[in-house]
């Protein structure tokens, strides 16, 4: 047959149909995997947010530099949660629609509480670094989300084991939290776990204050308190709102009228925001202290210190960005045990994972999808010199010693 250029061009379409799969599977498996990022970007939350992604962002570079994922460099698409529960939906949605399975968020237990009963109808899957309201594991429990921090009930009984043991001598107690599920869980988890340590001695709660997650105004909140007999108070308020009324309190003294504070887990960013005038009574529930023992010594805090520092000139780490380093640990490692990116195979393979962090071995209990390491709680006070505030007291508690026992569908009942 003659070789016309009708049938030249016809034999190079033939071939290009002939490998045109091969190249977009090739293509595809080259082609960054896309992890959702959903943490508060603006509004009261923007500060925690920062730190979150901050996280995220350290622990991709870290895998990227060592090949990737599969074969893949990890790309974050991130997204502004609003620090709402709405704002983690729409985000929820708003990634999946672009094909985004894999996601990190849902840091508070609004957005938590939120997302979690959506995640199956959007074939997606969630590790959360932070929400500690008890039915994401218990009666609102979802195959397809992932509590990747002690749940209420294990921190805040651990603070008050820390802070009634270490003062004995207070037995009049108060209590302001959020006005909603974490924040009525952290109360009384708190209140069981100062009753508990008292070992039988008189103790007595004033009737507990709740108000709205966004308020920053709590002057009348203060008053109150500072008419109470109270001489320790549990601090259930998170970020802004935190920071907000403890410096309204030290405005009227109440920090002084107080002989302890115990606080749910803001951390350094309160030692950031009030520097010399940090409170010197103030418990926290914390996360990280690089150039501190058992920190100092854990290869993969050495490592993100490092980078940290690399990253942005600080040598004085905001520690709730481990919580979201943590749980991108924990969706690449189960990536990685996988073989996979499907929602199903990587829930398989989260479930009863054990991987290394920087405060040591972490697991997640195959039943509720609970994680579980070690616990760590920190006295903060002012210091003289830059950063102007610093670590005065460590302690450490294993969760494993304290964590219930597993009930996904039913609701907790606290241990009589």
């Amino acid at each position: 047959m003659a070789l016309t250029r009708r049938s030249v061009v016809a034999a190079g379409v033939a071939a290009a149909a002939f490998t045109a799969a091969p190249v977009r599977r090739a293509r595809s498996q080259s082609a960054p995997l896309r992890i959702g990022i959903m943490f508060p970007m603006s509004g009261i939350g923007a500060e925690a947010g920062t730190a979150w992604l901050r996280g995220a962002e350290l622990a991709a570079a870290q895998w990227n530099r060592s090949g990737g994922l599969l074969g893949r460099q990890i790309e974050l698409v991130v997204r502004d949660d609003k620090y709402s529960s709405a704002g983690s939906v729409a985000a929820g949605r708003e990634l999946a629609g672009m094909g985004i399975n894999l996601l990190v968020g849902a840091a508070q237990s609004p957005m938590a509480l939120g997302l979690s009963p959506v995640l199956g109808e959007l074939k997606a899957l969630c590790v959360a670094p932070t929400p500690a309201a008890m039915s994401l594991t218990h009666e609102n429990f979802n195959r397809n989300f992932f509590r990747l921090c002690p749940n209420a009930y294990t921190l805040y009984s651990g603070l008050a084991k820390i802070v009634a043991t270490r003062h004995p001598d207070v037995s009049e107690w108060a209590s302001i939290s959020f006005d909603s599920e974490y924040g009525r869980d952290s109360v009384r988890f708190f209140e069981y776990g100062v009753r508990h340590a008292a070992g039988g001695r008189s103790i007595n709660f004033q009737p507990p204050i709740f108000v709205p997650p966004t308020k920053t105004d709590l002057k009348v909140e203060i008053n109150a308190l500072m008419n109470s007999p109270a001489q320790g108070l549990y601090l259930g308020l998170i970020a802004a709102p935190c920071i907000s009324f403890l410096q309204q309190a030290r405005a009227v003294g109440l920090n002084r009228k107080l002989k302890v504070i115990g606080e749910a887990g803001t951390d350094l960013l309160i030692g950031r925001a009030m520097q010399k005038s940090t409170p010197t009574n103030l418990w926290s529930v914390t996360y990280w202290f690089p150039e501190h023992e058992p920190f100092k010594s854990n290869p993969i805090s050495e490592a993100l210190f490092k980078d940290y520092v690399a990253a942005t000139n600080d040598r004085h780490p905001i520690g709730l960005l481990t919580t979201s380093h943590r749980a991108c640990l924990a969706l690449f490692n189960a990536v990685k045990k996988a073989n996979a990116t499907d929602t199903d195979s990587v829930i398989s393979a989260l479930e009863g994972l054990t991987f290394d962090t920087i405060g040591g071995p972490y697991s997640i209990r195959k039943e509720d999808h609970q994680g579980y390491g070690t616990s760590f709680y920190a006295k903060v006070g002012p210091r003289d010199a830059q950063p102007f505030y610093g670590l005065d007291t460590l302690e450490q508690l294993s969760d494993a010693e304290v964590i219930e026992p597993a009930t996904p569908g039913r609701k907790f009942e606290l241990p009589s």
